[in-house]
């Protein structure tokens, strides 16, 4: 994907994290990331130049790769519950996001572009 910038996206979730990456979570968390632009790409991606992510978008990447990296070996649960702490996983992360993709359509299709939306609601 033109325009990914994989130094500078570890660097945020590492960042956000409050950790150092060994090789394995920072192959992971590139994955994650990956994963989370091609998620939104598929949404924004017919307004966009040259298939390149906007910026503007990466606090949801962050948000999304880091629900990714919370949830490791606990992938396809809904909840886990261990020693009096319980966890609740969302079935789609993406879904809490819809709302600003939809808004970032709103805000930077070209005039000439169909108008619509991108997300049935």
């Amino acid at each position: 994907m033109a325009g990914l910038d994989a130094t500078n996206d570890i660097q945020r979730l590492r960042t956000l994290l409050g950790i150092e990456l060994d090789n394995a979570d920072k192959g992971r968390v590139e994955a994650y990331i990956v994963q989370a632009k091609q998620a939104i790409m598929v949404y924004i991606g017919k307004y966009v130049d040259d298939n390149s992510f906007p910026t503007g978008l990466n606090y949801i990447v962050d948000q999304l790769a880091l629900s990714k990296y919370n949830k490791f070996h606990n992938e396809g649960m809904n909840s886990i519950s261990e020693e009096g702490l319980s966890i609740s996983y969302n079935a789609n992360d993406l879904k809490d996001f819809l709302p600003d993709i939809q808004a970032w359509i709103d805000n930077n299709a070209p005039d000439d572009a169909l108008n619509g939306d991108a997300i049935g609601w």
